[in-house]
């Protein structure tokens, strides 16, 4: 059945969508605050191939396309920081192999992919689920995002959280619906994946000082909630799943970039130790308050469509106490998330009180477009092509 003959989301025109703006929003900031000379081109690739990932019909050569832009931001990595580069690199290796492996045994590249029962089913799941563990960075396969995210450029780290991570895991929602016997036969695995990433990346978020490990962290406790609606296999919780996958992605790049233009201006990694620097960039301030709320799913933002399907998605797969464990890792979200904007946004500016040298208009302008995007969508969802659902 197709994706969206099930939700009634035109995810591929969403997802495209999404992509594209998150291509030229890279573009417009790399412009002001340089991310490297070859950026531009990395970014193109990547977008490129992604976006044609999501049109072509053929899973095999999605897979591909997929894989060849993974190891693309591979060689991107690698040349900013090696330590970064090699985890990554391992992740990806070891995630693509095991999906391609899982998909070959599941006959999924000559359509005998019907449910089985046995040993073979068995090897499928295993090896379909850890696979996309290592590619989603799920705990325990967590171990490749945070020095990536904390030692190369932020826009480095949005074109794989941003970009990569959404075609992956739009890849994951196919076989969902494809393939469903992948998920309800081993739910109880599933669920758990999701619960250790929404607390594991809540409480390694929590524990961490440097602000873009926390920004790390906390994708990981999102695609906890977003495996949870996968695994319930409901409408509301793919819906919602594949709705949360894109607010995501968009404010990561509010998250990230914003995290860019103080750490452009302070000279040093941004910590939990700064100190007001919404009063020098506003805007800047504003984007990661927005980001941080979108992330958790606070209305009338884009998240909050998606958010409310998950919890009533966990309500299907596990009753009122799974629905309550969802509202405590949602709590320890809103903890990290507002002790950086207490202290490093809000808070009293103790370091640089000097005027601001360096004006980031075109960014600024960026990030109003895209709050703006995320409040529309959230308001009015089917007055933008593809984004209505049931």
């Amino acid at each position: 059945m197709a994706l969206f003959e099930y939700t009634g989301f035109d995810w591929k025109i969403a997802l495209t969508t999404v992509a594209m703006i998150i291509f030229a929003a890279a573009e417009i900031y790399a412009y002001q605050i340089s991310q490297g000379k070859l950026f531009p081109w990395v970014n193109l690739a990547v977008s490129v191939m992604i976006i044609a990932a999501l049109w072509i019909p053929v899973e095999f050569l999605q897979m591909i396309l997929l894989d060849i832009s993974a190891l693309v931001l591979v060689a991107w990595v690698w040349t900013q920081d090696k330590k970064a580069g090699k985890l990554f690199l391992t992740a990806v290796i070891i995630g693509s192999v095991f999906v391609a492996l899982g998909m070959v045994i599941g006959g999924f590249f000559n359509e005998q992919a019907n449910h089985f029962d046995g040993m073979r089913a068995k090897i499928v799941i295993y090896l379909i689920l850890v696979g996309f563990a290592f590619k989603l960075a799920a705990v325990p396969f967590s171990f490749w995002l945070a020095p990536l995210s904390e030692g190369t450029s932020v826009m480095t780290s949005v074109l794989v959280i941003s970009l990569l991570d959404i075609a992956e895991f739009g890849e994951l929602v196919l076989l969902r619906v494809e393939a469903p016997w992948i998920f309800s036969s081993a739910a109880w695995i599933w669920i758990m994946l999701a619960l250790l990433s929404m607390f594991g990346g809540a409480l390694l978020a929590l524990s961490q000082t440097n602000v873009r490990r926390i920004l790390a962290f906390s994708t990981i406790d999102d695609f906890g909630y977003l495996m949870l609606g996968l695994a319930a296999g409901s409408v509301g919780g793919i819906l919602g799943a594949i709705i949360g996958v894109l607010s995501h992605s968009l404010c990561k790049f509010l998250l990230f970039g914003a995290v860019g233009i103080a750490e452009d201006d302070v000279k040093h990694p941004l910590s939990l130790e700064d100190r007001g620097l919404a009063g020098r960039h506003p805007v800047a301030g504003a984007a990661f308050i927005t980001g941080a709320l979108g992330m958790i799913g606070i209305p009338p933002l884009l998240g909050f469509l998606g958010r409310w399907r998950l919890y009533f998605s966990g309500i299907e797969a596990g009753g009122d106490i799974l629905v309550i464990v969802m509202a405590g890792a949602t709590a320890l979200a809103l903890l990290y998330y507002v002790r950086v904007i207490h202290k490093v946004w809000l808070g009293q500016n103790s370091g640089n009180s000097n005027p601001i040298s360096k004006r980031y208009r075109w960014i600024d302008v960026t990030f109003i477009i895209i709050i703006a995007l995320l409040l529309v969508a959230g308001i009015f969802p089917k007055i933008l092509p593809g984004w209505g659902g049931r």
